[in-house]
């Protein structure tokens, strides 16, 4: 017989494993290339409302080349379990260390470019038709879809790598195997070293301390302490895992009657788990990422709203000097002001800036007054202030007013020093996210002209404006940056004190409602929705390495269940304890997951006000992992069917 006859016959023979290596690898080509085109398409990357989203979707897709690895690296490790065997066989009639690494070279690698070429072809198709899904839903129907280099090469490049890196692991670990080692590599048993009930409670207690930790120090650490305490949290997960059969049999133990008529399934389960140990852990980490970062950004995608609204009290707001975005009133009315968003008020409040010089320190410090009549008309005071008497005034939300503030203020008036008494603070989120507007210094009316009038500084406007329907200012507020941009273009720039602290395209920006409803719900938008592609992708990945693991021992499976049929086990037991051990394997994992999942989001609801004050959040969470449960159940019930089918026939 031939080289290429022996290579026929056991494809002919192995047929269906080959075509399940190669589907499988074929599918992680597929969906590496499928979010290779959202995260490398070009508009994407340089469309300026879509800042941040290039950085926000590494996250998810260093999660998708960890799977990756993994789960190439596993399914071609159950591919070779048994082909060391056969390789072992042909040893013993001849065959060279040379044939063997040629024969395994051939056919890793014409299932290598197979798995490349309709992979590519696939993910062509579907990425499409996902980017498209994906970019209505989120209102971006004007970044088209597309293909680049890119895609192509970071896909090729990241299957190769790992898949070179496999192949040539088992290329080594078979030409250094005996004989003997290699045909029984399938025989043997996957074993537990240092198996021990105490060792799996000390991992359970590393689990719980660290959560415990996490909960206590997160919202005083600002969250700095999150990857110490989450590492904690994995590793104490990883020796539970290991030792689970050991804490169960234990327990089990300790009531002999249920241990007795449980023994079968309780070793049958133990063996399992020593053999899916990694992909138990590998399920639970994807479960608890997919739900936990679901949760949240589908919570920040329903709340784009509210948070344009909170963020910006007032529909529209820019600065406005006599050089920089200096329109007239019926110019800007001409925008503004039409029939589907007529304006309701517009409030123009005179801010002067003042740069006092620090003594024996290099620069400035930056004050931005504001007139009592003006500061009352915004808040809706009736704060009184007397000859130099002066109030703070803070412009954020009360429940983060405690904020120290220097309570003395001294001004270089004529070179004389000019101090002034301090009344008090106050919060409150009264004006939209622009520059200088995060403290005022608040002083009467008569003392606010006379600084102006006798201090170096900058003077300008303030303009807030609401109108009757926000939503639909879209194209006015679009109309009237172009129109700044297109005036401040033909005037000097700033060349002063104030591009110190920010940049002029920024000091004149516009500041709206609906900008920031649409960056808030553009992000979160893409961000969930590749969430949810990437989850899809994670579950059906972590099913298919429990499928191929289970039905690549079908056979042993079947011949252990029909030795036990012969001596007394009844058809019916066979089935139940089938449906036990496949509901463990499959809800186990799936169980730690969502609920490490639901812990991490109530110790990180505490950074803003707790679970209870976020009711939202914990709706999403149930209706992520509601969904989640729902489809693994709906996959238990056909994999135990087919199982069932395959054992009992």
């Amino acid at each position: 017989m031939t080289f290429n006859q022996v290579i026929w016959k056991m494809a002919k023979v192995q047929y269906k494993k080959y075509i399940f290596y190669y589907l499988c690898n074929s599918f992680a080509v597929m969906f590496f290339f499928m979010f290779s085109t959202v995260y490398f398409n070009n508009q994407i990357e340089k469309a300026k409302k879509l800042d941040g989203i290039q950085d926000a979707l590494s996250v998810p897709g260093v999660a998708l080349i960890v799977f990756t690895i993994f789960f190439i690296s596993y399914a071609h490790n159950v591919f070779m379990k048994r082909r060391r065997s056969e390789f072992g066989l042909f040893m013993t009639l001849g065959m060279s260390k040379r044939d063997i690494t040629r024969l395994l070279v051939f056919e890793n690698g014409v299932i290598a470019v197979a798995s490349i070429v309709s992979g590519l072809l696939a993910g062509t198709v579907f990425s499409r038709l996902f980017f498209m899904l994906l970019m209505s839903r989120v209102g971006l129907q004007d970044v088209s879809f597309h293909l680049n280099g890119k895609m192509f090469m970071y896909s090729l490049g990241a299957f190769l790598v790992v898949f070179l890196f496999a192949v040539g692991k088992s290329l080594f670990l078979t030409l250094e195997s005996s004989v003997i080692i290699s045909m029984k590599s399938n025989r043997v048993s996957e074993t537990v070293k240092m198996r021990s009930p105490i060792l799996g409670f000390f991992g359970w207690v590393i689990m719980v301390g660290s959560l415990l930790s996490l909960y206590v120090t997160y919202k005083d650490s600002s969250g700095e302490l999150l990857l110490l305490w989450t590492i904690g949290v994995l590793l104490g997960l990883y020796i539970s895992l290991i030792q689970f059969s050991s804490l169960l049999i234990k327990a089990a133990k300790n009531i002999p009657g249920l241990y007795f008529r449980t023994m079968l399934f309780l070793t049958s389960l133990e063996y399992k788990f020593k053999q899916l140990t990694s992909i138990f852990m590998l399920v639970s980490v994807m479960t608890m990422i997919t739900i936990f970062y679901s949760t949240l950004l589908l919570t920040f995608y329903k709340s784009s709203e509210t948070d344009a609204v909170s963020n910006n009290p007032y529909d529209v707001a820019f600065y406005q000097t006599e050089t920089k975005n200096n329109l007239s009133e019926d110019e800007l009315y001409a925008v503004l002001d039409q029939q589907d968003h007529p304006i309701k008020e517009h409030f123009v409040i005179p801010i002067f800036t003042h740069y006092e010089k620090q003594p024996n320190v290099e620069g400035v410090q930056p004050y931005y007054f504001m007139s009592l009549t003006d500061f009352n008309k915004l808040t809706s005071g009736q704060v009184k202030l007397q000859g130099k008497e002066y109030l703070v005034y803070l412009n954020i939300e009360p429940e983060y007013g405690d904020v120290e503030i220097n309570q003395s203020l001294e001004l270089s008036i004529n070179n004389e020093k000019a101090s002034y008494l301090f009344k008090e603070k106050v919060f409150q989120k009264t004006i939209n996210l622009l520059p200088n507007t995060n403290e005022f210094i608040v002083v009467n009316q008569n003392e606010f002209d006379y600084l102006a009038s006798i201090l170096n500084g900058y003077e300008s406007n303030l303009h807030l404006i609401n109108v009757y329907n926000w939503k639909a200012t879209a194209g006015a507020v679009e109309k009237l940056s172009e129109q700044f941009v297109n005036y401040n273009r033909n005037t000097a720039p700033i060349d002063d004190h104030r591009t110190e602290f920010s940049s002029e395209e920024e000091l004149f920006r516009i500041a709206s409602k609906i900008d920031d409803y649409h960056n808030n719900r553009n992000s979160s938008g893409i961000m969930f929705f590749v969430t949810t592609f990437l989850s899809i992708m994670f579950f059906f990945g972590t099913f298919i390495l429990l499928y191929l693991n289970l039905f690549s021992e079908i056979e042993e499976e079947k011949a252990k269940y029909q030795k036990l049929y012969k001596i007394g086990m009844t058809l019916k037991e066979v089935k139940k304890n089938i449906s036990s051990e496949l509901l463990m394997l499959f809800f186990v994992p799936t169980m730690i997951g969502t609920v490490l999942a639901g812990l991490y989001v109530v110790i990180l609801s505490t950074d803003v006000g707790g679970i209870m004050n976020n009711l939202d959040i914990l709706f999403h969470f149930f209706l992520i992992a509601g969904i989640y449960l729902t489809i693994q159940i709906i996959y238990y019930f056909y994999l135990r069917n087919k199982m069932l089918k395959h054992l009992t026939s």
